[in-house]
């Protein structure tokens, strides 16, 4: 799967290169700008999945409930479960010609918690969930309508994802537990431009990634590597998965003014 994904990833990068090649001579409205959104995202979770587990049963024998935060948007899933938060970002759009455009940008994967409570509430569990994401994607965009426009993104992505560990039975705290990892993104995306400067983008898609080498801060400038909670198994948090997002494009046809030699 990931070979397929990293081919098709190539290809398309490719094809955007290969339609980059007329930069100097494409000039649009919408040549450079902005895109500011917001989204949701849902996550294989990997091992914070087996730490939640991890303690229920621990607290097994105090009649213990997954009892899920607010940001879970969409519910839990089929084992009680949160895998799904809010996203947040902002983009930098380069279109070369009419056809490619690069984006650079950065996603805020927000808080997945998840807590175990007991009754009565004498112990409590919790694992909070968040990251970010830098990546890089080029596009091919498909004029449906002067306004209206489709677009095929992939691209690559480094990954910070940050734990947040909280077992009071067992009195253990462990915070800002930290794992670094590439991915691949793909996503595909309609714009509706409301004005030549403004546009409107409502996109969805996929991502490929699992962050590891978790560690956290034992002492002031010493940190120790992370393994599963009660495990010996170094820590993996998978953050693949799908997302929705809607965003505003603010375009601008040149980033300085032309500097005018008869002055």
């Amino acid at each position: 799967m990931q070979r397929f994904l990293g081919t098709t990833l190539l290809a398309l990068l490719v094809m955007v290169t290969l339609g980059s090649t007329s930069a100097r001579a494409y000039d649009s409205p919408q040549k450079y700008g902005v895109e500011i959104r917001g989204g949701l995202g849902i996550y294989d979770m990997g091992d914070v999945t087996n730490g939640i587990r991890t303690l229920q049963k621990n607290l097994s024998g105090m009649r213990p409930t997954v009892n899920s935060s607010t940001s879970s948007l969409l519910g839990t899933n089929g084992d009680g479960i949160n895998d799904n938060g809010p996203t947040g970002g902002l983009s930098f759009l380069y279109s070369p010609s009419r056809h490619t455009m690069w984006e650079v940008g950065y996603n805020a994967l927000l808080d997945v918690n998840n807590t175990v409570d007991t009754q009565p509430d004498t112990a409590s569990g919790q694992i909070l969930m968040h990251a970010n994401e830098f990546f890089l994607k080029g596009h091919v965009v498909a004029m449906l309508t002067d306004r209206l426009h489709l677009n095929f993104g992939a691209g690559a992505a480094y990954y910070v994802s940050e734990l947040q560990i909280q077992d009071n039975k067992q009195r253990n705290y462990y915070y800002n537990v930290d794992g670094p990892g590439w991915g691949l993104l793909g996503s595909v995306g309609l714009e509706f431009l409301a004005t030549d400067r403004v546009g409107i983008a409502l996109s969805g898609g996929g991502r490929f990634a699992t962050t590891s080498h978790f560690t956290y801060e034992t002492a002031p400038g010493t940190r120790t590597g992370f393994n599963v909670l009660y495990g010996s198994r170094p820590m993996e948090v998978n953050l693949s998965g799908v997302y929705a997002q809607l965003g505003l494009r603010l375009y601008f046809d040149k980033v300085t003014k032309p500097v005018d030699f008869t002055r």
